[in-house]
């Protein structure tokens, strides 16, 4: 049986920690699988929970590269054919890596654009992260965007595979009743047509968009948005819902540990961001047979049949987003039958298994190629 060892930060808690979670679980009974982070954080303890073989191997900070004898012990103790790495932090880390198994990173996003929210993060751990992607032996895309980005940028066309994310379609996940979710909110359970954001608050997601279509679109009083989110926008983007006055119209619900009770409580889906891959937040909506709207970035083309499971508009178009919540409020149940058919796409295409077995596949390749 195949062994592989994954690295990732830790500190991890969109999609590729999904991604991370769910690969484990596929793998199981496959391939010899353990994952090492370097941040004790939420990240480590929910990867215990789901009975991962998972542990920490703790920076002081991210230049602490003493920790990378550690795991190269651990390495060879699990006789670890692959060192497999998961974001910035670990593709750097690998460059003080001193075992010999072949190296594979998983391209999870755009990584020129990773630290863009943050000036002097973006300035130093861009270049370093940039510099150590050269130096790995194999990438993993999790899209077909993402493999033309990498080439277009001087990879080794023949050094990439593509894998698309997977999700747990028959995994029972946690979540209330959608009247027990609109009052934990204060809000009335009516029958309002619903549009639902669940993205971090910064500037990549772009729900500024979303408040301005909405503005326009004289849906004002006749549906609502409810936005599930935290992070450093959220002040602009509330003081934007207010100059509209949106109070009553548009909602901010913070960070929530039950995503799936908003996917099911809303009608649509929504997700307007500048840079993606290919993300679960309009997977997980899929399970719960929610229509996607999104913008046409990174893989979501590649995921979303336009009029058959949902819509899509250039990223930043507001007034193109205006135009499809007006549509969707207006043919409800044509709205309900594109959810059901992203529900049967996403189970056909893009599962945990089909992602598991494609990877014990490309697993498998690499080693026979060698370094």
């Amino acid at each position: 049986m195949k062994s592989v060892l994954h690295l990732i930060s830790g500190g991890d808690a969109g999609g590729a920690k999904t991604h991370l979670y769910a690969l484990m679980q596929g793998l199981q009974g496959r391939v010899q699988t353990k994952v090492i982070c370097f941040i004790k954080d939420t990240f480590y303890r929910q990867g215990k929970e789901l009975g991962l073989d998972i542990e920490v191997v703790e920076q002081r900070s991210r230049f602490d590269i003493r920790v990378m004898k550690e795991v190269s012990k651990k390495a060879r103790e699990m006789h670890a054919d692959i060192l497999h790495c998961h974001g910035a932090r670990a593709n750097f880390n690998a460059l003080f890596y001193k075992g010999d198994q072949v190296r594979v990173t998983t391209i999870h996003s755009d990584y020129l654009l990773d630290f863009k929210d943050n000036f002097f993060k973006d300035k130093i751990f861009t270049p370093l992260n940039s510099y150590a992607l050269r130096k790995f032996d194999y990438y993993i895309a999790v899209t077909e965007n993402f493999k033309k980005m990498l080439i277009d940028r001087g990879f080794p066309k023949d050094r990439i595979f593509v894998i698309y994310n997977g999700i747990d379609m028959y995994s029972q996940e946690e979540k209330v009743d959608p009247k027990s979710f609109y009052q934990r909110y204060g809000l009335e359970d009516n029958s309002k047509f619903t549009f639902g954001v669940v993205a971090r608050l910064d500037a990549n997601k772009d729900q500024k968009t979303m408040i301005e279509a909405f503005h326009k679109s004289g849906l004002k009083g006749k549906a609502r948005v409810l936005i599930a989110g935290d992070g450093p926008e959220g002040h602009r983007l509330k003081e934007r819902v207010k100059d509209y006055g949106l109070e009553e119209d548009i909602f901010f619900l913070g960070g929530i540990q039950d995503p799936y009770s908003l996917y099911q409580a809303i009608d649509v889906n929504v997700l307007c961001s500048l840079s993606e891959s290919f993300p679960y937040a309009l997977l997980e909506g899929a399970k719960e047979k929610k229509t996607a709207i999104a913008s046409r970035i990174g893989g979501i083309p590649e995921m979303i049949r336009p009029g058959q499971d949902g819509y899509l508009f250039n990223p930043g178009d507001a007034q193109a987003l205006k135009d499809i919540l007006v549509t969707c409020y207006e043919n409800q149940d044509r709205v309900k039958e594109m959810g059901q058919s992203f529900h049967q796409r996403v189970e056909e295409k893009f599962s945990v298994a089909s992602m598991a077995k494609v990877h014990e596949e490309i697993y498998a390749e690499i080693l026979r190629r060698g370094k």
